[in-house]
């Protein structure tokens, strides 16, 4: 009678944090009743048959622990309601039928106490009520927490339109070049669903803001707009995902995972471009502030060239190689790029030897010819290995001049200057290689300001331009 009182007179309407705090526990006790619930029913189909007879004496308690635990749910599932984080009309089928599972399982309990041997079709009815109501209850739950299509999103279309929603939308084709990445559609909408729609759905809407859509988003919620096209420092949607990750009005709340560094970023620029609601990012990032981020981010900078298959080697060169101090490892399983290693060879590299690599260029993708004795001329034939995307070539006595010939490695991830001779004459030729994520700088020329300006400037590459620390292990 109290817990019919509650739920209909809606007495708390300013309920306190204590409240809210008790209501928290409900995604954790609501599993309870479930897991007990199911065993229950299971249990009493399986006493049917005579082998599970012993089951019988145990059927009350799995019945009783069940009422309970649903008695702890609809409590607290109650207190979190009074949040009024969550759409009305769900909420009050959710709330019933979490009433009506609540009933169901106390009336099973008392059933089972009697021990009947004989079923009766009033006992089924029940069992196969409680059963439905269970499963209707927690489908209303995932709809509260996940939004309203959260369980049909993938479902196949003929099932879709039986639950009265419309055909899936067929999902954006993956980007593959930068200038066909629309500003909303493939950047912010993905973040805005992956990081942010699970609290702001239909279902439900924290501080009424739904981010489902570019409409909603702009709309705002109960405290006013979240964008303000133009204006970075007086959208609310940025103070929050820039907040300390222990502030209370930190997005996204509730222990989620956080935006990264580089969402964070692309926000940012967005909302000082306007805020556009299509458009593609080159004709907004004219300066090509974004333009490296959005590059990664999107993972327009990854070697794709190397799902791509190759034809394996000729066998002749790789005998020549090996014949000439060269070890030559197929790097794949499934296809074959190689590694070609001279580091261990007792003779200086020399021309013959990048004549032969040359012939391999087409499945060389890792290379090390450090300490190999590399003069200058022999850099323009390295350069000629396009596919490459580890280069070591560290020890050798080279310099600026040279290494200008790498200027078409556009493929590379790696290099290794290690003990060379380069100095801040690198600038020219790091700035055209694009996939570049890790350099080697100790023990070189360059300069300290030149190596962190590097740094600063390329926010995806690593400069090693000192020895870092030897960490001991006690």
């Amino acid at each position: 009678m109290e817990l019919t009182l509650i739920l209909t007179t809606n007495f708390l309407e300013e309920p306190s944090d204590f409240m809210i705090f008790l209501g928290r526990f409900h995604p954790l006790v609501v599993h309870l009743p479930i897991g007990f619930l199911i065993m229950a029913v299971f249990a009493q189909f399986a006493t049917s048959q005579p082998k599970f007879h012993p089951l019988k004496p145990f059927l009350k308690y799995f019945w009783g622990l069940g009422a309970f635990s649903a008695a702890l749910a609809v409590l607290f599932g109650y207190l979190l309601s009074l949040s009024g984080d969550y759409d009305e009309d769900i909420l009050f089928w959710h709330k019933w039928s979490g009433v009506a599972v609540l009933a169901c399982s106390i009336a099973c309990y008392f059933i089972s106490k009697k021990q009947q041997e004989n079923s009766t079709i009033p006992k089924w009815a029940l069992i196969l009520l409680t059963t439905g109501t269970i499963i209707y209850t927690g489908h209303l739950g995932g709809n509260l927490t996940h939004g309203q299509t959260y369980i049909l999103e993938y479902a196949p279309n003929p099932l879709r339109s039986m639950a009265g929603l419309p055909s899936k939308i067929e999902p954006r084709q993956k980007v593959t070049v930068l200038d066909s990445a629309d500003v909303y559609l493939d950047l912010i909408s993905p973040m805005m669903n992956r990081k942010c729609t699970s609290c702001h759905n239909r279902g439900k809407k924290k501080g009424d803001l739904l981010l489902t859509t570019y409409a909603n988003l702009m709309k705002g919620g109960e405290n006013g707009e979240v964008v303000i096209a133009g204006d970075v420092e007086a959208s609310e949607l940025f103070r929050r995902i820039t907040l300390p990750g222990e502030h209370d009005d930190f997005m996204p709340s509730e222990g989620k995972r956080p935006l990264s560094d580089q969402e964070v970023a692309i926000i940012e620029w967005w909302i000082s471009s306007g805020a556009p609601p299509e458009g593609f990012v080159p004709e907004f990032d004219t300066e090509k502030k974004i333009t490296a981020t959005v590059t990664n981010y999107l993972g327009l900078d990854k070697n794709n060239f190397i799902n791509i298959d190759v034809p394996p080697a000729d066998e002749s060169v790789i005998d020549s190689l090996s014949d000439k101090g060269f070890i030559i490892n197929r790097l794949m399983k499934d296809n074959y790029f190689l590694e070609a290693n001279f580091s261990l060879s007792e003779r200086a590299l020399s021309t013959p030897d990048l004549d032969l690599l040359l012939q391999i260029k087409e499945q060389l993708i890792w290379l090390d010819l450090s300490n190999s004795g590399i003069q200058e001329e022999h850099l323009e034939k390295i350069g000629q290995l396009e596919n490459l995307i580890k280069l070591d070539l560290s020890g050798n006595e080279i310099s600026d001049s040279g290494i200008t010939n790498l200027s078409k490695l556009t493929n590379l991830e790696s290099l290794n200057l290690y003990n060379t001779q380069v100095s801040d004459g690198l600038l020219a030729l790091v700035t055209r290689l694009g996939k570049l994520k890790t350099l080697f700088l100790w023990k070189t020329k360059v300069s300290d300001s030149l190596a962190v300006h590097l740094q600063k400037e390329n926010k995806h590459l690593k400069v090693m331009h000192v020895r870092e620390p030897i960490i001991e292990v006690n």
